[in-house]
């Protein structure tokens, strides 16, 4: 009798903790999946900005190039004081556009998008376990602080993201972003594992 009440309260206390885990892990997982979507955001935003830096700094180079070359065919005044004008706007724009480098920035972003990714799925799969209820609380327990943990120090040294890559991300998630209808995910799946046969 006394071994069927101390089942009854692991059981009950498991169940409640599986509760506890189940609430942290999908409050975690929320912020996972917004700090994953605002990673992606912000790089979108530093690859736009490279690739319209690049474009300029094509279109300043081709700009000095050409009247390069008209100053030494034709040799006016005004294409010599134009040449040196630009060449001066081009050193000046790739100083400038080293300082920033958006190139960098996109590729950090893009890691630190990736290892939301990764972490995302993990708790994912945890909150899928904790409805399944056959693993005992405390290895659930356990699974959680070392996802936390990870996220915690991912959270400590990924890069800063802006005020306009969490605004992208909030209007991309509440359209729909990340999330799939039952016939979205059915049609990429062999017709045995469709929710609608």
């Amino acid at each position: 009798m006394a071994d069927d009440v101390s089942e009854v309260l692991i059981d009950g206390m498991s169940e409640d903790g599986r509760e506890y885990v189940l609430a942290t892990a999908r409050e975690l997982y929320a912020r996972a999946v917004y700090s994953h979507k605002t990673h992606e955001k912000e790089r979108e935003i530093w690859s736009a900005k490279a690739c319209t830096m690049y474009r300029t700094n094509i279109a300043l180079v081709s700009a000095t190039t050409v009247f390069a070359i008209i100053s030494a065919a034709l040799r006016p005044l005004w294409s010599l004081i134009l040449t040196a004008i630009l060449s001066a706007a081009t050193t000046a724009f790739v100083l400038w556009q080293s300082s920033f480098d958006p190139v960098g920035k996109e590729s950090v972003h893009r890691t630190a998008a990736k290892e939301l990714l990764r972490i995302r799925e993990q708790l994912l799969l945890l909150i899928e376990r904790c409805h399944i209820k056959s693993e005992p609380g405390g290895r659930l327990q356990a699974s959680l602080e070392s996802i936390t943990r990870e996220l915690t120090g991912l959270y400590k040294f990924a890069p800063d993201t802006s005020h306009e890559a969490y605004a992208r991300a909030s209007v991309a998630l509440k359209r729909g972003e990340l999330t799939f209808s039952d016939d979205e995910i059915d049609a990429f799946l062999p017709a045995k594992l469709r929710e609608k046969g």
